[in-house]
């Protein structure tokens, strides 16, 4: 297993991933094509699924969103909807392009925001062989309602911090903070979890733009769930209060090859707790099942799923 630091270009910016290429093989391989979630990094947890999926013989592309991480773009710390739709894409298409691999099973791996992310570039593209989604952010209008619910005076401050940063003045706030800080998230154990998450080395910053924050009510991937036409592997922690475990229960009944997983942890556990390499093989596990990993010739597996407890 090898591991590569690459560019490629999206929009006027480059975007730096890692490829992990397998054990050589008799043909081209799967690429898991793999993003972080709200203001994260490669560097925070997802190596150890790359290493899980390039042991069973898929290579995969670990990317950081422009702004963010390695990648290149200014403003730092800049998020912006639809450029990180764009990243994802771009970063397929760079998967597809890679000598060795496969184009045609090309699989979206997503956590939290970037879960949502990856829901709506595979309900926009038809060839998309697979979907792993770690704690999807699925429905933003849920998560404005919980703000509001915990600190009405926090959620004003954001939106108007918000609304001046879609007018072009560039501001930062921080991705987390205590109960009633300004900050984007700040539910009980959330700053916690991103301390944990993160790590030494690690260059994530706790700042981001709040514009997203002005539209995020209107960021509903759930909705798309009966677009997707690939397997789907989605998974939700039973103590997560980030995410609405309501909209993943919804995308899972919805969507018309999804499995549910559910697992006894909170929104950042899958990445410094045991509990990861329970998921990385139960997705690896996933993958065999629906011909996703293993020597081609492959045909796109059908999308009848199962729900497991």
């Amino acid at each position: 297993m090898d591991r590569e630091d690459l560019t490629f270009t999206s929009g006027d910016d480059e975007v730096a991933a890692w490829l992990y290429r397998p054990a050589p093989a008799d043909g081209p391989v799967p690429c898991v094509v793999m993003a972080h979630g709200f203001s994260l990094t490669r560097h925070d947890g997802l190596a150890r699924y790359a290493e899980s999926f390039a042991e069973a013989g898929a290579a995969a592309l670990v990317m950081d969103f422009r702004h963010l991480g390695d990648s290149g773009g200014t403003p730092r710390g800049r998020f912006r909807i639809g450029e990180q739709r764009d990243d994802l894409t771009a970063a397929m298409r760079f998967a597809r392009s890679l000598p060795g691999v496969d184009p045609d099973r090309i699989v979206l791996w997503g956590f939290s925001f970037a879960g949502g992310t990856a829901v709506t570039v595979a309900a926009r593209d038809a060839h998309v062989a697979g979907l792993i989604l770690v704690a999807p952010f699925l429905d933003g209008l849920a998560r404005v309602i919980g703000t509001v619910r915990r600190s009405p005076l926090v959620a004003v401050r954001v939106l108007a911090r918000a609304v001046l940063d879609l007018a072009g003045r560039h501001r930062t706030i921080p991705v987390t903070g205590r109960p009633g800080d300004l900050a984007a998230m700040t539910f009980e154990g959330e700053a916690e979890g991103f301390a944990a998450a993160t790590g030494d080395g690690s260059p994530w910053r706790n700042e981001i733009s709040p514009g997203v924050f002005a539209v995020v009510a209107l960021h509903r991937p759930v909705r798309l769930a009966a677009r997707l036409r690939c397997p789907v592997w989605v998974a939700r922690g039973k103590r997560d209060v980030t995410v609405s475990a309501r909209a993943i229960e919804r995308l899972a009944d919805r969507a018309p090859g999804a499995e549910l997983h559910v697992h006894d942890v909170d929104h950042f556990e899958p990445f410094h707790t045991p509990a990861g390499d329970v998921l990385a093989g139960e997705q690896v596990d996933w993958l065999r099942r629906h011909g996703l990993v293993g020597p081609a010739p492959w045909r796109k597996p059908s999308v009848g799923g199962r729900r497991q407890p």
